[in-house]
């Protein structure tokens, strides 16, 4: 793991360049390409973030007791959940952004490599090891891969970033199928590896590299993975340096062979096994199931999750503290966060978990209020759509016409190409964009439908145009109307009413 001394010293340098912006001494956008390395990016303004790493989305109590203890000292104000897993805070004083660096540092929480040039933070299934139907549990292989990226921090050099995901079914939460490198667990435990896939700029599902492999040797693919991309990642185009263009740089068959070569050279040179054991049961199960809309049974006897999704991923920022308060006596009680900004508290018993789900009042109420946003072009620099803003009024929309729950499908939303908000695998997707009328630009969304990421059905969403940014809630509530006049919902509508959806779409995607 990467050293204090090493951290000491990167800390002087996250201080210094976050002076010399302060002082203007640097441009925006050099400090971008030094402040990324820590984790941090400047905002529109004179504020910037800082991305807290947290391997597979599982948050101890102890380490939200100090996210929520950060929130209150410093008076943040806004808190986001990325599709990374990753917690974001926002509105930081620069000088802040490093305090909070290096006392996360010291409780363990990384934020080296949350940004730039490095393989960023490890994602999993949210619920591995207590959703009822699925046996594997790959968070403790999703903890074994960040440990080694950090052991080896500022000792790789990459074209790019790189994203790694852990997928426990065929349900693949992880995007494990289309990252840069990502293992399913199969039914008989073994997991299945794919390569340079990835979302974005050019999308490209993943090549699947291996099939059946010992999880115990992930770390060697994870090696013979970076050896590839920084053997043959493009270094003089940025626009093309991402793992997913090795596809066509190098084609297919010429990058699983390059592949397999340096996973041969990796068990080669040794020492990257791993080896976990079945994690006990934290303790016994208690009570009869409870009723109530948010709370759901674990694979283990008598023991609950309880499910809450704070609009757009950001939760209140007094949230995390009401839920840390809530869980702090409970024994084994974990939190969970989800690449789709859902926050599952796991290890209940039945009384537990309705006191849970009493302090997590005021999220989601319908699958559509679970939408998925980035946090938009107000506060990204480089974004282009104001997605956050946009999902707040589909919110509103929807609770206005009061739509039956499932009517409208939860919808993926992007500020710009990048994808944050994952809208290319989105059964309804949106990315910001501009649409033109009578020869002048507007703000605008571009509409993709019938993504998916489910294993074996992997699909990108296929564009139906652009719509002006406050077309687009009138759109979905066209769409809801036909929908709940057809006594249905949405996903069980639109397979049979591709044409018709189109329609519906066509009256603000040809505005002219």
């Amino acid at each position: 793991m990467y050293g204090e001394s090493e951290f000491v010293k990167e800390m002087g340098l996250f201080r210094e360049a976050a002076q010399r912006f302060g002082r203007a001494e640097i441009t925006r956008k050099e400090y971008k390409g030094i402040s990324g390395r820590y984790g941090s990016y400047a905002q529109k303004g004179d504020c910037c973030m800082l991305r807290l790493r947290i391997p597979g989305g599982a948050l101890s109590k102890e380490n939200l007791e100090f996210i929520a203890g950060c929130v209150e000292e410093h008076h943040i104000d806004m808190v986001h959940l990325t599709t990374c897993q990753s917690v974001q805070l926002h509105n930081l004083e620069l000088q802040t952004a490093c305090d909070i660096a290096e006392s996360a540092f010291a409780r363990g929480i990384h934020t080296l490599g949350g940004g730039g040039d490095y393989p960023r933070n490890i994602t999993a299934s949210p619920l591995t090891g207590v959703e009822p139907g699925v046996h594997g549990d790959v968070l403790p292989y999703a903890k074994a891969a960040e440990s080694y990226l950090m052991g080896i921090f500022g000792r790789t050099s990459l074209p790019r970033k790189m994203k790694i995901g852990f997928s426990d079914s065929n349900r693949n939460a992880a995007h494990a199928t289309f990252r840069d490198l990502g293992f399913v667990c199969d039914s008989g435990g073994t997991f299945d590896v794919y390569i340079a896939g990835g979302l974005g700029k050019d999308p490209r599902m993943g090549l699947k590299a291996a099939q059946g492999i010992d999880p115990g040797d992930v770390l060697y693919h994870i090696r013979a993975m970076t050896g590839v991309f920084e053997t043959h990642g493009d270094r003089s185009d940025r626009s093309r340096a991402r793992t997913r263009y090795m596809q066509d740089s190098l084609g297919k068959e010429r990058l699983l062979r390059a592949y397999r070569e340096h996973l041969e050279g990796a068990k080669a040179a040794g020492g990257l096994g791993i080896s976990t054991e079945e994690s006990s049961e934290c303790k016994a199960g208690e009570g009869r199931a409870p009723s109530h809309p948010r709370v759901h049974a674990q694979r283990q006897p008598g023991l609950y999750y309880v499910s809450y999704h704070p609009i757009g991923g950001d939760p209140p920022p007094s949230k995390l503290g009401e839920i840390y308060d809530t869980i702090a006596d409970m024994d084994g009680a974990e939190v969970r966060i989800a690449p789709y900004g859902t926050v599952y508290v796991i290890n209940c018993t039945s009384g537990e978990a309705l006191r849970v789900a009493d302090s997590t009042e005021g999220g989601a109420e319908t699958v559509f209020q679970s939408s998925v946003s980035c946090v938009g072009s107000s506060i990204c620099q480089i974004g282009q759509g104001d997605s956050r803003s946009l999902l707040d009024e589909l919110v509103d929309m929807e609770r206005r016409r009061g739509f039956c729950d499932g009517v409208l499908p939860r919808v993926r939303i992007s500020g710009c190409t990048s994808s944050c908000g994952a809208h290319q695998v989105g059964s309804l997707g949106f990315r910001g964009a501009t649409k033109r009328i009578g020869g002048r630009p507007f703000p605008g969304f571009e509409v993709f439908v019938n993504g998916s990421h489910v294993r074996g059905e992997e699909r990108f969403g296929i564009s139906l145009g652009v719509m002006l940014d406050f077309d687009v809630p009138l759109f979905l509530g066209d769409l809801g109307d036909v929908v709940s006049a057809a006594g249905t919902t949405y996903d069980l509508w639109n397979p049979s009413h591709g044409p018709d959806l189109e329609a519906i779409a066509r009256v603000y995607t040809e505005k002219t």
